[in-house]
């Protein structure tokens, strides 16, 4: 910028004030200046609707701005069009460019704080704009919408699960290690009938165009899942997805569809966290079994001891029964007296390392009678009976559309 350059003077376009080209911000109010904005104005296309485009000549330093031009009484200007007129004329309609231009121009770089960023977020998430959210997001174009499919339009489809009520508190330099002119800003919002305070990282962009948010998500934990397929927001995530879901802030709804094993259920969340850490844990809890699997459990495990029954030997292998008889020739005859009442144990699923399988156990009371014959030491054929418990341990897993039970 050469010494005439930063020598001129114009108008802050927020107070009026007058400022110099070589001014970093007008020293009335603190609005910043913008040299190119300041001075001539360059040659630019002016075009109309009805009329071919034509360019406007510079206005010069010759000129008289129009407000010094005003005269109050006296005799009345006549009327003409002098040269005079015509530059005075153009050098307004220059004046109005440059003024609507520098307010543009201003009004953004005021817009463009960390706190109103944060707000431009928001109200992107509001309108169930991701793209849009997104743009604000430091190194988004490198989120893969495969892997995180809640950071989506459509994990943002759900109305009710939209942050609302979102209040923006100032920014505040962030303290820790992090780069100069790292701000963070308190946000709150209702998410799911709940309040939620979280805290946004925001740094200044890389070209100090703008500013940018650092991770502005929410971590979602989904607990106990069970190899169900699950919804979150309505959003399905495959196996591949589940152990890493982050999503845009807000309420979160979970939905695990029935398998073979277990029946499907569904659990409510907001996130909840400190500093920049949030996390909404969706945890099914203990699951139900699916309609059916008792009563399917409780065949399969009769017909397994009908089975053991048929069978002659003393121990039948793999059978919850067996008759204490050490001699030669053993032959058994069973017959079940009482079919024991079967338990399914579904808190201990994560202990049996497979997340569609139950342990069962049964209450004590099924009982088989027994009579056998056999040679004693002396060669004699004898015969014995008697009764013994039925002890049910084992298991129960789910294959395909099927349920497998397992005795030990």
């Amino acid at each position: 910028m050469d010494s005439a350059e930063a020598a001129a003077t114009s108008v802050c376009f927020q107070c009026g004030g007058s400022v110099t080209a070589a001014q970093g911000s007008c020293h009335y109010c603190g609005m910043p200046v913008l040299p190119e904005l300041v001075g001539a104005a360059p040659a630019r296309a002016v075009s109309t609707s009805d009329s071919p485009e034509r360019t406007v000549a510079p206005v010069t330093s010759t000129v008289s701005p129009a407000w010094q031009t005003l005269t109050l009484g006296g005799e009345a200007p006549q009327r003409g069009f002098g040269r005079k007129p015509v530059l005075i004329a153009v050098a307004a309609v220059g004046a109005l460019v440059l003024l609507a231009t520098g307010i543009a121009v201003v009004s953004k770089l005021i817009a463009e704080t960390p706190r109103s960023t944060v707000e431009a977020y928001f109200d992107a998430l509001g309108d169930g704009d991701a793209a849009g959210a997104l743009k604000l997001v430091y190194r988004a174009a490198e989120i893969d919408p495969s892997r995180y499919p809640l950071l989506t339009a459509a994990g943002l489809a759900d109305r009710d699960a939209r942050p609302r009520d979102v209040k923006v508190g100032d920014a505040k330099e962030a303290i820790g290690r992090y780069d100069e002119g790292t701000s963070t800003v308190d946000v709150t919002y209702h998410a799911g009938g709940t309040t939620v305070e979280q805290t946004i990282l925001v740094t200044e962009a890389a070209d100090g165009d703008g500013y940018l948010l650092h991770g502005p998500f929410v971590q979602v934990e989904l607990r106990n899942t069970l190899s169900r397929a699950v919804t979150v927001n309505g959003v399905a995530l495959s196996d591949d997805t589940q152990d890493e879901v982050v999503a845009f802030p807000g309420a979160f709804k979970a939905e695990a569809a029935a398998s073979a094993l277990f029946a499907g259920a569904s659990v409510t969340a907001p996130p909840a966290g400190t500093r920049l850490k949030y996390t909404a844990v969706l945890d099914f809890g203990t699951p139900q079994l699916a309609p059916g699997v008792q009563e399917r459990i409780d065949s399969s495990v009769k017909s397994a001891i009908d089975k053991c029954a048929a069978s002659t030997a003393a121990s039948p292998s793999g059978c919850p029964f067996r008759a204490d008889i050490y001699a030669w020739n053993v032959s058994v005859r069973w017959s079940v007296t009482r079919y024991p009442a079967i338990s399914v144990d579904t808190a201990t699923i994560g202990l049996l390392g497979n997340d569609d399988q139950v342990s069962i156990s049964d209450d004590g009371s099924g009982s088989v009678h027994w009579t056998a014959t056999y040679s004693d030491f002396s060669g004699a054929q004898q015969t014995k009976s008697g009764d013994t418990a039925i002890r049910i341990r084992g298991t129960a897993q789910a294959s395909g559309s099927d349920i497998r039970v397992t005795l030990n």
